[in-house]
C-alpha cells in the first residue's frame, strides 16, 4: 500500500481531490481483491472442495498410528478406498466383503474369453457380470483429475499397477469431446501427450477400476486383511460400537472393532437395519429421496487389432472419451449418449436418462435413439460411420448390452443427528451407503473421493491417544456435508427439470431451479468461447 501512496504523491504532489478518490479507489480495489483471494484460498476451497486435503494423503502420522482394529463393511470402491485410508491411521484393517469371487479373483482383469453370454428373454445378447452386487459393474467410470490426483498420492504404487495390469494406454489427457443437447463444447486442452501438464485422467471401466483398488491396496497396506463374509450387524460397547456381525458359511462371528466404516452401497444398511437393530434411534425423516425414474443401458463392444486401421473416429483408434452428449432436460429430452475407449479394446456405449420408456439392444436401434436426439443435428458425421462400422463387424467384435433401472437418489443426512449423540461415535458410512447421486452426472467415484480424503482429514487432526474420546461421525459428517450438498443440490435441479421426476417429500420441482438456468447459460456463453 505504500507504494501506492507514493505512485499517488508523485503523480499529484499538492494532494489534490482527484488524487485522493484514486487512491481510495484503487485502496478498495486491492482490499477487495485481496479479501476475495482470502476467501477462495482459506475459507471456501478447504469447505466445499478436497482440493488442499489431497496433499496430506499418505503422508506419515505423526505420533504414530491409533491403537487397534478399523473393519470396513463392504469390498468395492468406497469400502477398498476407505480401507487404504485407515491403514495409514491404524495398527489393523479389516474389509469384510459379501462376495468371494472379489477376494479371489479380484486382482485380476477378466479374461474377454471368459465371458459368459446369454440371450435376455427381449431376445438381445448379455453377459454374466462376475461382480452380481455391482451392478453398473460393466459401466464406464468418469475421474475427474482431482481424483486421480488423489489416487496417486494414496497410492504411489499405482504406476507400477497399472503398468503391471497393461493399462498404460487407458491414462490420456482428460478431454471429454462434450456436447449439452445442441451446446457443442470445446475441450481447454487440444494435446494428447499426457506429460504435457495437462490434467490427465483413466478411462476405464468399473470394473477395472475396482482391480486396480484391490490391487494398490494389496501391494501397498500389509496391514489390511480381506475377509469373506456377509456382515449381519452390530454389537455396541458403551456409547460405541464394539464388534461386527459377520455370517461366515451360515455361521455367525464377532470380529471386535475400534472404528467401523459402512460401505456397502446403496442398500444403506446402517439407516435401514443395523443401527436400529443396535440400539440406536434414527428419525424417520433421515433419509430423503427423489426419483427421476432413470434408465440407461450400456452397450460393449470389443475391437480386434486388425480392425484399428478401420476405426472411424478422429485421431485414429486410442482410448478415451471419444463422444458424450448430455441430455438437455429444458429442451424436454434428457437422454443422453456417450462412447468411451477403454481397457482391453474395449468400447463402452452409455445411453438413456430419466423416463426413458425404451432402451435400444442393436445397432440399428441404436442409429434410430441417436437420430432421435434433441442434439442430433449436432452430432458429428463420423458417429454415423461409427454405427456403419458397428453393423458390418458386429459378429467379430461380440457385444452385449447390459440395462440397468436405477433406484431413487437418496440422501442420509448424517451431519443433523452426528453432533446430538444419537450415533456411535467410532462409525461412519461412505459412498453410496451415505449418498446415491445420478450415474449420468458421473459423480459416483468423485463422491467416494471425497468420502475417502475427508476421512483422512479427519484421522490426522486427532491424536492417537485421543481417538477413543473423539466424536469421529460428528468431526466427519460436520466436514463432509459442505462439501456433499453441492453435488446434491445440483444433481436434483437438472432431474427437477422434468415434470415425471417425483420430488423429495415436501418439496416441488421448481426447488433451485436457478440452479439449472445458470449452469445451462454458462454453456450457452462457453460454447462462443476461444
Amino acid at each position: 500500500m505504500s507504494m501506492l501512496s507514493e505512485w499517488v504523491a508523485e503523480l499529484d504532489p499538492n494532494g489534490s481531490a482527484a488524487a485522493k478518490t484514486l487512491f481510495v479507489a484503487a485502496s478498495v480495489a486491492a482490499l477487495y481483491k485481496l479479501t476475495g483471494h482470502v476467501l477462495r484460498e482459506y475459507i471456501i476451497i478447504p469447505k466445499t472442495t478436497i482440493l488442499k486435503d489431497i496433499n496430506s494423503l499418505h503422508a506419515p502420522r505423526r505420533d504414530g498410528k491409533i491403537p487397534g482394529r478399523a473393519v470396513i463393511c463392504g469390498g468395492s470402491l468406497a469400502g477398498l478406498l476407505a480401507a487404504a485410508v485407515c491403514a495409514d491411521h491404524f495398527e489393523s484393517v479389516v474389509i469384510v466383503e459379501a462376495e468371494a469371487w472379489a477376494n479371489e479373483h479380484g486382482t485380476e482383469l477378466p479374461k474377454i474369453e471368459d465371458r459368459v453370454y446369454r440371450t435376455t428373454s427381449q431376445g438381445y445378447p448379455t453377459v454374466t457380470s462376475p461382480r452380481t452386487r455391482v451392478m453398473q459393474y460393466y459401466f464406464g467410470n468418469l475421474f475427474q483429475p482431482p481424483v486421480y490426483t488423489a489416487f496417486n498420492r494414496l497410492f504411489p504404487n499405482l504406476p507400477h499397477i497399472i503398468e503391471k495390469l497393461n493399462l498404460q494406454n487407458t491414462v490420456v489427457v482428460a478431454k471429454l469431446n462434450m456436447s449439452f443437447g445442441r451446446i457443442s463444447l470445446k475441450d481447454p486442452y487440444t494435446t494428447d501427450d499426457v506429460t504435457s501438464g495437462a490434467p490427465i485422467m483413466p478411462c476405464l471401466s468399473r470394473g477395472a477400476t475396482e482391480v486396480i483398488l484391490r490391487n494398490a491396496v494389496k501391494e501397498g497396506r500389509q496391514n489390511v486383511v480381506f475377509k469373506t463374509g456377509t456382515v449381519s450387524g452390530f454389537r455396541i460397547k458403551g456409547s460405541n460400537l464394539g464388534s461386527v456381525t459377520v455370517r461366515v458359511d451360515g455361521v455367525e462371528e464377532q470380529i471386535e472393532a475400534d472404528f467401523v466404516i459402512d460401505a456397502t452401497g446403496p442398500s444403506q444398511m446402517s439407516y435401514s437395519k443395523w443401527l436400529r437393530n443396535a440400539g440406536f434411534s434414527l428419525p424417520s425423516d433421515l433419509r430423503v429421496e427423489y426419483d427421476p425414474a432413470l434408465r440407461y443401458t450400456a452397450s460393449v463392444w470389443t475391437i480386434p487389432p486388425h480392425l484399428h486401421p478401420k476405426w472411424p473416429a478422429p485421431g485414429g483408434f486410442k482410448c478415451g472419451f471419444i463422444y458424450n452428449m448430455s441430455g438437455d432436460v429444458d429442451t424436454g429430452d434428457p437422454r443422453g449418449l456417450g462412447i468411451a475407449m477403454s481397457e482391453n479394446n474395449q468400447m463402452i456405449i452409455t445411453l438413456g436418462g430419466p423416463s426413458v420408456s425404451e432402451l435400444p439392444n442393436s445397432v440399428s436401434q441404436l442409429r434410430a435413439y441417436a437420430n432421435d436426439l434433441y442434439g442430433a443435428r449436432v452430432i458429428p458425421g463420423w458417429i454415423w460411420e461409427l454405427f456403419d462400422f458397428m453393423e458390418t463387424y458386429e459378429e467379430e467384435c461380440k457385444p452385449f448390452w447390459v440395462d440397468s433401472r436405477i433406484p431413487p437418489m437418496s440422501w442420509v443426512q448424517w451431519h443433523k443427528i452426528a453432533n446430538k449423540g444419537a450415533l456411535p461415535r467410532n462409525w461412519i458410512a461412505v459412498g453410496d451407503a451415505n449418498m446415491t447421486l445420478n450415474p449420468l452426472s458421473a459423480q459416483g467415484i468423485y463422491k467416494t473421493c471425497l468420502d475417502s480424503t475427508t476421512l483422512d482429514a479427519v484421522l490426522r487432526s486427532l491424536r492417537a491417544t485421543s481417538f477413543n474420546h473423539s466424536n469421529v461421525s460428528a468431526l466427519f459428517y460436520g466436514r463432509q456435508a459442505p462439501r456433499v450438498s453441492s453435488m446434491w443440490d445440483s444433481g436434483r435441479a437438472v432431474d427437477y427439470g422434468l415434470p415425471t421426476t417425483i420430488p423429495v417429500q415436501g418439496e416441488d420441482l421448481s426447488r433451485n431451479s436457478w440452479i439449472r438456468k445458470y449452469g445451462r447459460t454458462c454453456m450457452i456463453l462457453a460454447q462462443d468461447t476461444e
